[in-house]
């Protein structure tokens, strides 16, 4: 399967219906397009991610979009273990800042 196909997939899934739907692949880029896949995509979509995509670079952008948001603990917890092989437990994400956590607190003060 291609980058290209694996994003019309997700997008007949639904994974993207806050954006336009003329949302093409070349539009939306790697970066939009992983965290989506790692927020909404199912299990499959996963496995087909890592074929595509060296670990480094879908690491990379867990780190940046969904490592510190604390609404997905449990699929944190379940990418760190079973796709990066880092040995953590559900704490690990509850002790991490987050950033969207910190801009909401900002603005309520």
């Amino acid at each position: 399967m291609t980058k290209e196909k694996l994003f019309n997939k997700l997008k007949n899934k639904g994974i993207f219906w806050s954006y336009s739907q003329d949302l093409t692949y070349e539009k939306a880029g790697e970066r939009l397009f992983l965290e989506y896949l790692l927020k909404y995509g199912d299990f499959d979509d996963l496995i087909e991610v890592f074929k595509l995509y060296k670990k480094e670079e879908i690491k990379s952008i867990w780190e940046q979009t969904l490592k510190d948001d604390k609404r997905f603990i449990k699929l944190n917890l379940m990418l760190a273990r079973l796709f990066f092989g880092m040995n953590v437990e559900s704490s690990y994400f509850k002790e991490v800042k987050s950033a969207r956590f910190e801009k909401l607190k900002m603005f309520a003060s």
